[in-house]
């Protein structure tokens, strides 16, 4: 992630810490846990597997919040370029559709303008004889 991701995504955790009370009352459990971890009476190698293992958890856990955001992000940018695109067709789609009133308009004319020069020179022919 960017750095501006990262602020990014520190700054909405933090929001969330404070202001989401399931998060609060989960934060709040793994402190008491934590106590209650720390005061258990077993040997330092058992700690450090059961370190390593919340720490791997811990990891992955972050890893696919991390991706998970990536991807919404990406998922997002998506549908702003298909709303684009969407917007440009219909605007192509009207000025194609103003094109062609106004052939249909000028090919109008133009019949209109065939069917009295073909009259002009009908009279001008019928005049000669």
């Amino acid at each position: 992630m960017n750095k501006r991701t990262e602020r990014m995504s520190r700054s909405a955790a933090e929001r969330i810490n404070r202001k989401d009370t399931m998060i609060r009352q989960n934060n709040a459990e793994l402190e008491e846990l934590r106590s209650q971890y720390e005061n258990l009476d077993i040997c330092e190698e058992d700690k450090q597997v059961i370190d390593d293992y919340i720490a791997c958890k811990d990891a992955r856990a972050d890893r696919m919040a991390e991706k998970l955001y990536e991807k919404g992000r990406k998922d997002v940018k998506r549908c702003i370029r298909i709303r684009k695109l969407i917007r440009r067709c219909i605007i192509l789609s009207a000025i194609v559709t103003v094109v062609l009133v106004q052939y249909n308009k000028n090919e109008k004319l133009r019949e209109s303008m065939e069917e009295l020069l073909k009259r002009l020179r009908d009279g001008v022919s019928g005049e000669d004889l």
